[in-house]
């Protein structure tokens, strides 16, 4: 089983690869961390975006956007992340479709809580409430009272939400930001160096 920091290390990295920044790679690794965390399928979420491209897909760069068909979560849920304390956003906005929604719930989560702010998704296919507190429900009106004959389990193991091959295209995708060891290459600065200073 792979740990959660392999995991968003690999993401980390395999986003990287696909032209995101790093600083934008590094989020989407912890927020996919965050799903696995969660025992949703956050990797296999991520690997169907590369597979689809980023190339195919829009970035929600301002709230009146015409296009907003085929919105890429990473960069729906960045925008709410970096933008959702303007008052002007305190509205109810339409889009017209976003690929994966999964993804960006961490992006959502975060700014629920960084904020003070809530997030009501609504759509035919899924509705879903954020808060601050990290508390989200898929619609209120399914929640009953009170509940009868349930479980509870409590484990230490996280379910794998996602298949070897998905862990092995983006381990081997990952893999290019790494750089050929050389005498030249550790001159110019690549590799941790010859000295341990930490």
């Amino acid at each position: 089983m792979q740990s959660l920091y392999e995991i968003e290390t690999t993401v980390l990295r395999s986003s990287r690869t696909q032209g995101l920044s790093w600083g934008v790679s590094e989020e989407v690794g912890k927020a996919i961390r965050v799903l696995e965390q969660s025992n949703l399928a956050g990797l296999e979420s991520f690997k169907r975006i590369i597979d689809l491209g980023f190339d195919n897909l829009n970035k929600l760069l301002e709230v009146n956007q015409k296009n907003t068909n085929n919105l890429c979560p990473i960069h729906f849920g960045l925008f709410f992340l970096d933008q959702s304390h303007k008052n002007k956003l305190y509205q109810t906005l339409h889009f017209e479709s976003l690929v994966e929604p999964l993804v960006s719930l961490p992006f959502l989560i975060k700014a629920a809580k960084k904020n003070l702010i809530y997030f009501q998704l609504d759509s035919k296919e899924l509705v879903l409430n954020i808060s601050p507190g990290s508390l989200f429900s898929i619609d209120k009106n399914q929640i009953p009272q009170i509940i009868s004959k349930f479980s509870l389990t409590l484990t230490t193991q996280r379910e794998i939400q996602f298949s070897p091959k998905t862990w092995d295209d983006l381990y081997k995708l990952s893999l290019e930001t790494f750089v050929d060891e050389s005498e030249e290459k550790r001159i110019s600065g690549a590799g941790a160096g010859l000295t341990d200073n930490d």
